[in-house]
């Protein structure tokens, strides 16, 4: 052997990267082992080559050769398989792909080393020593052009899987990516110029010179860009699992990249990357001005996704590059529709629990006023009789105004018992059809004497067909009620009108007095669903409760009660109850 400088050159960068590859396999378990893997094909190669341009006879050559093929045959296949999994395409990783790719690699060798008894890797080889040192000298066959394509290809499809992946990534990924690139187009391209006659001496193979800058790319990448520090794919599939939905954008608020989540988030849209992120969130005004304002903030937002509408906790984070410029923004979007739900669920049971300290305290008023005064009174009166305080003549004097007590009590806890219900477990509303002209003659009746003693008079209007459809109990005590108050709060001489006719899909039902009226104050009070205490023209009990009710039921039937009243003049209570509208004609 006659070593020259470029055996020498080969051979020393050659066993240099062939150790530290070997180190670097030896020590890291991820994809970074192919790519080790790679570089110690490539420095077979170079070895081999070395060693082949040292060597001063044919034989010795050959022998070489079948070392370098180690490295030459399997280096494309390498290449592709680290490119495959440095991209993150796992559906590509399978077994047979494998084999698929690594089948041609195993045929070349076997070609390399069989290639005496058939020629078909090589046509011919002979020493060539017009040069300064021997040269061998090839004449390729038909497989070594197989062998070459497959080559090309398989440098290209890796290259491509590179660009394609990590183009709009974060820019120190593209720096990783491009640095592999060109560590592949590197020895491509030589060898292109090699294949079209460009050889020095006529058949020196620069292929695995360039193998040179391969290695100073690759040095360059590791302690510049931290190459393989840093996995793009490992980075994505973290985020490809985040609950979260992540978006970045650049500096123009354009989409460079977004996760699965974001995808279902933005309703899945065909081609978001490279789109304004406006277009996804036209009508979110506050969260654009937000992402404008180029600034780490947050904000919550609404959207609507297949129908539900969703809510989101918006958190925006600056992105810089080294020179602490603005390169654009990382979002992240949290789900927060079941907490807002929780939220509003406490809202509303905190309500309640308001409502309901509110009840306690309107029944004991209830209680503590209206009702202890009269049985109180009534307990006080029984026990004077019994003592003999009061003698019988006196006591039956009295009686028309316990009645009047007793009367009043008893509506009075009707009222109350019936509102309590409704605010304690709701009310169910059993809604029939019935006619309510027998239900209005009843009750003309029951307070036509009331109001016959306070010299009122008492009228009763019925136009049309009357039949309803509502809960006939409700609507008793609501009518009930209204008359009550009607008569209660009227006096000598005033007119109570009592009418109920038929609309086209209703029945229209008010009770007009020319009685005492309501006070503004205590307008406001029923409508605000407050109760309150006031007497009526002969000092009858009321505490607004009734009316209250009333209201409530009267809702519940589908109707509004309207209430139109002038203090000292006189007042108008109205509603509407609806007709069964399933017995229409079709």
């Amino acid at each position: 052997m006659e070593f020259n400088i470029f055996s020498l050159v080969l051979l020393i960068s050659g066993a240099t990267v062939i150790t530290l590859s070997l180190a670097i396999f030896e020590r890291i378990k991820d994809y970074t082992r192919v790519f080790a893997l790679m570089m110690i094909a490539m420095a077979i190669w170079a070895i081999g080559y070395g060693f082949e341009l040292a060597s001063d006879t044919l034989d010795m050559m050959l022998f070489w050769i079948k070392i370098e093929y180690i490295g030459i045959s399997f280096a494309p296949g390498i290449w592709l398989w680290f490119c495959i999994n440095y991209a993150g395409l796992e559906r590509w990783t399978s077994r047979n792909h494998f084999i698929g790719i690594f089948v041609v690699p195993v045929i070349t060798y076997g070609m390399v080393l069989t290639n005496n008894w058939h020629l078909f890797h090589y046509a011919e080889l002979s020493l060539a020593t017009e040069g300064p040192f021997p040269l061998l000298a090839i004449i390729p066959g038909p497989w070594y052009y197989i062998h070459i394509l497959f080559f090309y290809l398989c440098l290209l499809a890796g290259n491509v899987f590179l660009f394609f992946r990590f183009k709009n990534s974060d820019s120190l990924y593209r720096k990783q990516t491009y640095l592999l690139i060109a560590a592949g187009v590197i020895p491509w391209t030589v060898n292109l110029a090699y294949m079209l006659g460009y050889r020095l001496f006529d058949h020196i193979d620069f292929t695995p010179f360039a193998f040179l800058f391969v290695y100073i790319i690759v040095a360059i990448g590791l302690l510049r860009y931290r190459l393989f520090n840093i996995r793009p794919i490992a980075r994505d599939k973290v985020i490809q699992v985040m609950a979260q939905g992540v978006l970045i954008l650049d500096s123009t608020n354009r989409i460079i990249d977004l996760n699965p989540k974001m995808y279902s988030i933005l309703n899945n849209p065909e081609k978001p990357i490279g789109m304004y992120v406006q277009e996804y969130f036209p009508d979110q005004i506050e969260f654009l001005n937000l992402l404008d304002s180029k600034t780490s903030s947050n904000t919550n937002i609404d959207l609507r996704n297949d129908g539900q509408l969703l809510s989101y906790f918006v958190d925006t984070s600056c992105i810089f590059n080294r020179k602490n410029e603005f390169t654009g923004l990382l979002v992240i979007f949290n789900d927060i529709t079941e907490s807002r739900k929780k939220e509003k669920q406490l809202n509303t049971n905190a309500e309640e629990l308001k409502q309901m300290n509110s009840l306690k305290d309107k029944l004991f008023s209830i209680i503590s006023h209206d009702l202890k005064g009269p049985i109180f009174g009534i307990q006080e009166l029984l026990k004077l009789t019994e003592e003999g305080s009061v003698s019988k003549d006196e006591f039956f004097e009295i009686i028309p105004d316990i009645s009047k007590n007793i009367n009043s009590v008893s509506t009075l806890l009707e009222n109350l018992l019936a509102w309590t219900s409704s605010q304690l477990r709701g009310e169910f509303v059993d809604q029939k059809e019935f006619d309510l002209g027998p239900l209005l003659d009843h009750h003309f009746s029951l307070f036509h004497k009331k109001a016959k003693e306070k010299r009122i008079n008492l009228k009763l209007e019925k136009a049309g067909n009357l039949k309803v459809f509502a809960d006939r109990n409700m609507i008793d005590l609501v009518i009930r009620n209204l008359l009550s108050n009607a008569v209660k709060f009227s006096g000598l001489g005033d007119q109570i009108l009592f009418s109920a006719s038929e609309a086209l899909d209703d029945v229209l039902i008010e009770i007009i007095d020319t009685g005492m009226g309501i006070s503004e104050s205590n307008l406001q009070k029923l409508n605000s669903g407050e109760s309150f205490t006031t007497s009526g023209k002969n000092q009858e009990m009321g505490t607004g409760l009734g009316l209250i009710l009333v209201k409530e039921y009267v809702q519940k039937n589908g109707g509004n009660l309207i209430i139109k009243s002038e203090l000292n003049k006189g007042s108008l209570f109205s509603f509407r109850l609806p007709k069964n509208t399933s017995n229409s004609d079709l």
